[in-house]
Parts: structure tokens; C-alpha cells; sequence
């Protein structure tokens, strides 16, 4: 039985995210993150989509309370683009997780860690970029995500 209860944690949306958030703690590099977690036995696609909307989690609740808005939808790929077909943020498990994890961590106050993940959003370099050309951004439009 302790097997199959370790199967089900392995695909449990909070479980991903809060073992990607430890291992970026270590490692900055994306790909490097997920390949741990593939080694640790998480599935491919889920060590990916945890690595993706971890630090988009964090920059949304920072930029968020700058007054910027987010998209409520995203293109899971550009094939989905291309056919026009999007995901509610709110509908995906691990957005949702990493969400909760991003607003636990602001409240417990380590504002060293949560800058640490705003910096190497995709949100926070979009922000960077129209700051440095001079413009104040409002709102993002909708994003593509590659898994």
C-alpha cells in the first residue's frame, strides 16, 4: 500500500511544486529542475508545468498588487495556438498549486526567496523590457506555454 500512496503523491500537484521550489533553491536553471524531478520520479510533464508556473506564480501576486492584470487563459503550446485553443489558468492543478505556494511563502515573509523567483519570471522580464523602453506596462496579454 505504501507504494501506491508514494505513486499518487508523485502526481500531486502541491508535491511537485513544493520539490521544485526546493530544488530551485539550488539550481536556477530551468531544464536542470526538471531533469531532478524526472530523476526523482516525477512525470515529465508535470516536473514542467511545475517549473514553468512556479516563478509566474510569485511575479503574478507581486505585479498584481503594482496594478498589472493577467490573462485568465493560456495556449498550452504553439500547436494549441495555432488552433486556437486555451486553458483557464484557474482549470490547471499545478498553476493552482503553485498559486497557493507563491501566497504562502509571501506570507511567511522570506522576501529574499520570493524576489528570487519574480526575478527569473517570464512576467518580470516582460515587465523589465517595457520599463527599459520607456513604458509602463497595465496588463499582460495571453501567454504560450511550452511543457
Amino acid at each position: 500500500m505504501l507504494w501506491l500512496r508514494r505513486f499518487f503523491d508523485l502526481r500531486s500537484p502541491q508535491k511537485v511544486c513544493v520539490r521544485a521550489y526546493e530544488i530551485y533553491l539550488d539550481e536556477l536553471l530551468a531544464d536542470r529542475v526538471v531533469h531532478r524531478l524526472r530523476e526523482e520520479g516525477f512525470p515529465q510533464r508535470l516536473a514542467a508545468r511545475a517549473v514553468t508556473f512556479l516563478p509566474s506564480a510569485f511575479a503574478r501576486g507581486y505585479y498584481r498588487q503594482q496594478g498589472l492584470s493577467f490573462p485568465e487563459h493560456f495556449y498550452p503550446g504553439a500547436a494549441a495556438l495555432s488552433r486556437g485553443k486555451t486553458i483557464r489558468y484557474a482549470d490547471d492543478p499545478v498553476f493552482c498549486a503553485a498559486v497557493k505556494l507563491a501566497e504562502q511563502l509571501v506570507r511567511d515573509g522570506d522576501w529574499s526567496q520570493v524576489w528570487r523567483f519574480i526575478e527569473i519570471s517570464a512576467e518580470h522580464s516582460l515587465v523589465t523590457q517595457a520599463k527599459a523602453r520607456g513604458l509602463t506596462p497595465k496588463s499582460f496579454e495571453i501567454f504560450i506555454h511550452e511543457f
